[in-house]
């Protein structure tokens, strides 16, 4: 059956209120007709977590080595058809983000305030020994969904990138899924925004729209001065990027570019 055509996008806010998510989804659906199916174009969300948020699966697999099912399994057997898009950020200054964003939130992890670079680089060293030590009796996929890596600030395990792919690649096909820099997408809002239209199906977005988005998403994104990682030292760079080396030769091959190094030392 042919896709009906849809209202223009509209965009809401998930809320913890799973009601207020329902009376914000509900009004978009249309009635197909001579059928019985509601539309209401296309579903998106927009959660990170998905990806590498498996915490905890080891209480459900005891013994197991790494976990055999994972989030990329649930989805690939409730919505075959989905299709997924990952927007990469370099593994380095995503880390500095998710810090600076889980301790501004709080109640996750424990933040030492003021946040500063050499809290930060502690935090960091700590990390990587944490998740050099699993590899010791571990594989890389095993220690990365490691609910024992994951309790640091700074998301270290969420940024060994190649591991998640490729358990999508492993039950989607390739023309379901989309991989974009998040640095093109801020370079060139305008040509990302289209080749994203484009692998959706879907009629590239009004100028008007995507003007409302980026202005949404740079006031989305703002982090008060009090709570910004001013500077990242040098030697905690050091660590990262000897620290990222492999991983990012391995999404390299994965994803036939060189331009997943992101200009980092390989």
């Amino acid at each position: 059956m042919n896709r009906p055509i849809s209202t223009p996008p509209r965009s809401f806010a998930f809320h913890a209120n799973r009601g207020f998510y329902r009376e914000q989804l509900f009004p978009t659906y249309q009635e197909v007709k001579g059928t019985e199916v509601l539309f209401h174009g296309i579903t998106m969300d927009a959660t990170p977590s998905y990806v590498w948020d498996n915490e905890y699966w080891e209480t459900f697999h005891p013994g197991y080595k790494e976990p055999p099912v994972t989030n990329t399994d649930t989805i690939a057997a409730i919505s075959p058809k989905t299709k997924i898009i990952f927007s990469m950020r370099d593994p380095i200054e995503r880390m500095r983000s998710a810090y600076q964003y889980f301790c501004k939130v709080g109640g996750v992890y424990e933040c030492d305030y003021p946040i500063s670079p050499v809290k930060y680089h502690t935090l960091v060293v700590s990390a990587v020994e944490r998740f050099n030590s699993c590899l010791h009796n571990n594989t890389v996929r095993g220690c990365t969904y490691s609910t024992a890596t994951h309790q640091i600030a700074t998301h270290l395990y969420a940024s060994v990138y190649h591991v998640y792919i490729s358990d999508f690649m492993r039950v989607f096909p390739r023309d379901q899924l989309y991989f974009v820099q998040m640095e093109e997408r801020i370079r060139d809002p305008a040509t990302s925004a289209r080749e994203l239209c484009d692998f959706l199906e879907i009629p590239p977005f009004p100028r008007e729209m995507l003007r409302g988005f980026e202005e949404r998403r740079g006031a989305r994104n703002h982090v008060t001065d009090d709570k910004k990682l001013p500077y990242v030292l040098p030697e905690t760079i050091a660590v990262l990027e000897e620290f990222f080396k492999p991983y990012l030769r391995e999404l390299v091959h994965l994803l036939w570019d060189e331009k997943w190094y992101w200009d980092r030392p390989h």
